[in-house]
């Protein structure tokens, strides 16, 4: 995405009024949009067309959202896909976030809610994972990528604070332990820099008083070994309720 240019916006719904709304409501807020009405007709313009992101419902005729984000991270990896639902089904949110959506938000919700997370994931789409053990930050970063999402991995809390400092990271998985900068103390600087981003703060040891320092601000407190499906579940809800506590 060049700095400054239009982004445009792919939203696919087959209820016809919201799709309507919804793209006359983001024209409004100064995205380029482009609609479809079919996960089938989406697939059509993305071999058409370059786009910054792509906003689908998930239950729709014929092909469904999660297949839509399927085939997306096939043609276009990297492209952020958020996935959206009035239907609370938990085995196909699951299985939409493991194909690599970057959250799952449900109907209905406010546009202002939508444009912040829309300008998250475009500004900011990489996941920055930092642990000193290089084995684990490699896999955990590599296991990121495989869904088709931005990742990188750095081995100690100067290197997170240099690489954050760019700007284009949205979310941080943060090791408790490290020499130098312990995770808490990192935590505490990433959020003086840039108090949006998603934290989720880890550890395979027995650190509860580094848990309890991190907890204030952090969005999620995982125990390793980490199950990489578990991680992408975890980041996916982080990142709705961030956007949506920066919204009060």
């Amino acid at each position: 995405m060049i700095q400054g240019a239009v982004q445009r916006v792919l939203v696919v719904d087959d209820e016809a009024p919201l799709l309507m709304t919804l793209v006359a409501n983001l024209e409004l807020e100064g995205f380029e949009v482009m609609e479809a009405r079919s996960a089938e007709e989406a697939l059509q313009l993305v071999g058409q067309h370059d786009f910054d992101a792509v906003l689908s419902d998930i239950r729709m005729p014929g092909m469904n959202g999660v297949e839509l984000c399927r085939e997306l991270r096939r043609l276009r990896a990297g492209v952020p896909v958020i996935l959206m639902t009035a239907f609370t089904v938990d085995g196909l949110v699951r299985e939409a976030v493991d194909e690599g959506a970057l959250m799952v938000i449900p109907k209905p919700f406010p546009i202002e809610h939508l444009v912040r997370m829309l300008h998250g994931v475009m500004h900011r789409p990489v996941i920055l994972v930092i642990d000193d053990d290089v084995d684990i930050a490699e896999l955990t970063a590599a296991g990121l990528r495989a869904v088709g999402l931005q990742a990188r991995a750095v081995h100690d809390g100067a290197s997170a604070i240099e690489a954050f400092r760019e700007g284009d990271i949205g979310v941080c998985v943060v090791d408790m332990v490290m020499p130098g900068l312990a995770g808490p103390d990192v935590i505490d600087r990433l959020r003086a820099i840039d108090p949006s981003v998603v934290v989720i703060a880890v550890s395979g040891y027995d650190v509860e008083e580094q848990f309890r320092r991190a907890a204030p601000a952090a969005d999620q407190i995982m125990r390793k070994p980490i199950d990489p499906h578990d991680l992408l579940q975890v980041i996916a809800v982080a990142r709705v309720r961030r956007s949506a506590k920066e919204l009060r």
